[in-house]
């Protein structure tokens, strides 16, 4: 089956409905000489996973989005840009842990729940989109998993695996990275989300001499407590009990990609994950997909005309994205991979 499009419009296929897609596709929304489809491979937009830190530079995205009312009744307390801990460093391999180093941020970042927060990106375009005097041209489809594609000059084609087939001026890959152990390298993160009414705990255990290897595909094992506390036995005693607290734990790896040379072709593009899929260890991941998809829509604002843009405009625009996006982003990346590292250390200098 092959879909037809609005010919008059510029045609833009997201190929993601996770927090980048959502959040390029809000930013785009109102553009009315743009015709947005979203294509999610799962039946229904639904968030795996945990909590996301949001830092002080997204959250002004986020505002500038729309979603400040959405977002807000989700904290503990509104914004008072007053310095406060964003991370608190602590040796807990032992009895006795102790506290060594603290590290302050405007407002110590705001966490949320992933689905929380892709739900609110999901209302701004289905809120539009039902209003009678809507100008959004967003269109979500579900059950659609790409198989491949075909670049051209003009545009691109998109094969999916339900036999569905269309063409679209720009393609923009958001689909993330495709996507426990035992060893010596081990850390927690705690951190509160939604004002502190669930806690988010990611337990690590890294085998650094399995860098680089194949290592098959798998989503969300299931551990049991006593395996989980067994791994961090010898741990002070508040350590054990929020580890304790997790009632079904669950074991996924820890991935992410070699620093890209570039996030684009002529008419494809990359962003989130798909672009530089991060490890978790500085919270930057769901910001920096974000402000993929903010400087975008910021993008075509200021340097695609109100008509259908012409093929040197859109280059610009697509050279322009990735000289902004990929130096900072892949910066990120390799400094995530870095914390987790010295997180990992067996032993820490405290001075």
């Amino acid at each position: 089956m092959t879909g037809s499009t609005n010919p008059t419009k510029f045609r833009i296929a997201i190929v993601g409905g996770g927090i980048g897609g959502l959040a390029c596709a809000v930013a785009l929304k109102d553009y009315t000489n743009i015709e947005i489809n979203v294509y999610e491979q799962a039946a229904q937009i639904t968030e795996i996973g945990a909590g996301v830190t949001v830092w002080p530079r997204t959250w002004e995205i986020l505002k500038s989005l729309g979603l400040e009312k959405d977002l807000s009744v989700l904290l503990k307390e509104p914004p008072s840009n007053v310095q406060k801990v964003a991370f608190e460093m602590r040796l807990s391999d032992r009895k006795k842990g102790f506290t060594f180093r603290k590290i302050f941020t405007r407002d110590g970042g705001f966490c949320f729940h992933r689905s929380n927060l892709q739900s609110a990106l999901l209302r701004q375009i289905i809120s539009d989109s039902s209003s009678a005097s809507s100008s959004c041209n967003c269109k979500i489809h579900l059950s659609h998993r790409l198989e491949r594609c075909e670049e051209t000059n003009n545009s691109v084609k998109l094969f999916f695996e339900n036999g569905y087939s269309t063409s679209c001026d720009m393609a923009i890959g958001a689909d993330g990275i495709k996507s426990v152990y035992n060893g010596k390298s081990k850390h927690i993160v705690v951190y509160p989300i939604n004002g502190g009414k669930l806690i988010n705990i990611a337990a690590f255990i890294s085998q650094p001499e399995g860098e680089g290897k194949v290592f098959s595909a798998f989503h969300g094992n299931r551990r049991t407590t006593e395996e989980m506390l067994d791994a961090f036995s010898g741990w002070e005693p508040e350590a054990i009990q929020l580890l304790s607290t997790i009632e079904d734990p669950s074991c996924w790896p820890i991935q992410d990609l070699h620093p890209l040379k570039t996030y684009t072709t002529r008419r494809i593009l990359l962003l989130g994950d798909a672009a530089h899929a991060m490890t978790p260890h500085l919270g930057a991941g769901a910001g920096q997909a974000i402000e993929d998809g903010f400087v975008l829509g910021y993008l075509f604002s200021k340097l695609i005309q109100p008509s259908y843009p012409d093929s040197q405009s859109l280059l610009h625009l697509i050279k322009i994205y990735d000289k902004l996006r990929r130096p900072f982003a892949n910066h990120l990346q390799k400094n995530s991979r870095k914390q987790g590292q010295e997180l990992d250390a067996e032993q820490i200098i405290v001075r």
